[in-house]
């Protein structure tokens, strides 16, 4: 599910309009709401799991969308350091998810299986 989320809001952003002359210079709204939404999926994700890469996930999202406010009340913030900031984050990101299959595939090769995440408020396995 985190990998469907992270590639759906890579290619929402790949598809918004940009114009080298105006894009940054504001809050980016769409961006925002693109990443607010992602945020909402991720946070969801972390509550549901049991493994610790989701919550770190999360966090570093929380980040991306903390440049969203720096921007907001900064309005010296170069346009170039708002568009890297946010892009920046999402290396560490893919490499949490990579952390986490790579985990799974060896708790898979070591015990054969590897538990599900159970759903906290109804003790039923996801």
């Amino acid at each position: 599910m985190t990998a469907i989320m992270l590639f759906l809001a890579s290619i929402a952003t790949w598809l918004l309009p940009f114009n080298p002359l105006t894009s940054f210079q504001r809050v980016e709204s769409f961006e925002l709401a693109i990443d607010l939404t992602l945020m909402g999926g991720l946070i969801t994700v972390a509550l549901l799991a049991n493994r610790f890469w989701p919550l770190w996930l999360a966090a570093l999202h929380l980040l991306a969308i903390g440049i969203h406010g720096v921007r907001g009340f900064d309005a010296g913030l170069m346009p170039w350091m708002y568009a890297a900031a946010g892009g920046k984050l999402a290396y560490p990101m893919i490499a949490l998810l990579a952390a986490g299959v790579l985990r799974h595939r060896q708790r898979l090769a070591r015990y054969g299986k590897d538990a599900d995440w159970i759903l906290p408020w109804r003790g039923v396995r996801s």
